[in-house]
C-alpha cells in the first residue's frame, strides 16, 4: 500500500499560508488594563497567554486551510496486487462435407458426418469457449465466426450437410479459413480441430504451408481422420500423412478414429489438451481521502472563528 497525490500541483497554494499569516499578524495589542487588588499575574505568564490568545485562532484557521489544500491535491491510498485470471480457449472446427462423408462405417446406420456432428456437440456441452465453424470439401466456407453463444454454435453444427460445397478435399483451404477465424482472437490458446475422411486433392497451396501460416498465428491443429478406408499422403517418411505433418508443424496432434467410441475418446483427450490459460493480472485499487480531510478541516475552522469572537481572542 502506498500514498499518492493525484493532483500534487495544488500543493503550491501552501506558499499563501505564511504570507497570509504575516499579513494578518496583530500590528498592536488591544486591551484595557484594570487595576485589581489581587496578586498580579507574572509578566512571563501574561506574555505567554497573550501570544497564545493572539495566535491560536489563526493557527486553527491555518491548519484548516492546510487540510483543504491537501484535499484539493486528491490524496489516496493505492493498493496493488496480482490476481489470477483464467482465459478461455478460441476453438475453430473445420468439418469435411465431401460426398465420402455419407459413408456409414462409424456405427450402425451412422454416417461419418453424423458421427462428426454428434461428437462435436457432446464436446461443446462441457466447454465455455469462443467457437467458430468452417465447412469444406473442394473449397472452404466460413459458416460461423467466433461466438460465445453456445445455442448459435450448436445450431450451426447441426445445419451441416453434404452437398453444400464443390466436391473434393481441400485441406489447405480448411486450415487457412480456420486460422483466419482465430488470427485476431484475444485468446492466448487457439485450437483448430479439423475433421476429414480423405486426403488433400486440390492444387495450389499445400497443407504444410497452410499449417506454417497457422503456426505463425499461434494456432494448434488437432487433425482427426475418421472412417475405415482413408489413404493419406504418400512416401515412406516418419510423418505418415499430410494430417500428421500439419499437426506437428503447429504443435498439435494427429488422431485416427474408426468408430464412434474412438472418436469420443479423441475428443476427451482434446478436452484435456485444450486447457484455458491462466495469467496473473496486476490490479490497482485506490481509496480517496479528500472527503476525510474536508470533514477534518471543519472543526478547526469553527474553533478558529469561535475563539476569535470570544474573550480568549482578546489579550488579557
Amino acid at each position: 500500500m502506498s500514498f499518492e497525490l493525484a493532483r500534487p500541483e495544488w500543493l503550491a497554494l501552501w506558499v499563501v499560508i505564511p504570507l497570509w499569516w504575516y499579513w494578518l499578524r496583530p500590528r498592536m495589542s488591544w486591551g484595557l488594563l484594570v487595576a485589581r487588588g489581587q496578586e498580579a499575574t507574572p509578566i512571563s505568564l501574561r506574555r505567554w497567554l497573550g501570544w497564545l490568545a493572539e495566535n491560536t485562532p489563526r493557527a486553527f484557521r491555518a491548519l484548516a486551510v492546510t487540510l483543504l489544500i491537501i484535499a484539493l491535491a486528491e490524496p489516496r491510498l493505492v493498493s496493488t496486487y496480482e490476481e489470477p485470471v483464467t482465459e478461455g480457449v478460441g476453438i475453430a472446427f473445420a468439418i469435411d462435407l465431401s460426398t465420402s462423408m455419407w459413408a456409414e462405417d462409424m456405427a450402425e446406420r451412422t454416417t461419418r458426418l453424423e458421427a462428426a456432428k454428434e461428437t462435436v456437440l457432446r464436446f461443446l456441452e462441457n466447454r465455455t469457449d469462443d467457437v467458430g465453424l468452417v465447412s469444406f470439401a473442394g473449397e472452404a466456407l466460413t459458416r460461423m465466426p467466433l461466438t460465445h453463444d453456445q445455442y448459435v454454435a450448436r445450431a450451426a453444427v447441426e445445419a451441416l450437410e453434404v452437398g453444400l460445397l464443390i466436391d473434393g478435399t481441400d485441406i489447405s483451404s480448411a486450415i487457412a479459413s480456420g486460422a483466419a477465424l482465430l488470427r485476431d482472437a484475444p485468446h492466448r490458446s487457439k485450437v483448430l480441430i479439423l475433421v476429414t475422411d480423405g486426403a488433400h486433392n486440390k492444387t495450389g497451396l499445400i497443407p504444410t504451408r497452410a499449417a506454417r501460416a497457422a503456426a505463425a498465428f499461434d494456432v494448434k491443429i488437432f487433425a482427426i481422420a475418421i472412417g475405415t478406408d482413408q489413404s493419406f499422403g504418400s512416401g515412406p517418411t516418419n510423418m505418415e500423412t499430410v494430417l500428421t505433418q500439419t499437426a506437428l508443424i503447429t504443435g498439435g496432434r494427429y488422431f485416427k478414429a474408426t468408430d464412434m467410441a474412438a472418436l469420443d475418446e479423441i475428443y476427451e483427450e482434446i478436452d484435456q489438451l485444450a486447457v484455458p490459460s491462466e495469467e496473473l493480472v496486476e490490479r490497482t485499487e485506490s481509496t480517496p481521502l479528500s472527503h476525510w480531510l474536508l470533514i477534518a478541516s471543519l472543526p478547526f475552522l469553527l474553533m478558529g472563528s469561535a475563539l476569535r469572537a470570544s474573550r480568549w481572542g482578546v489579550l488579557p
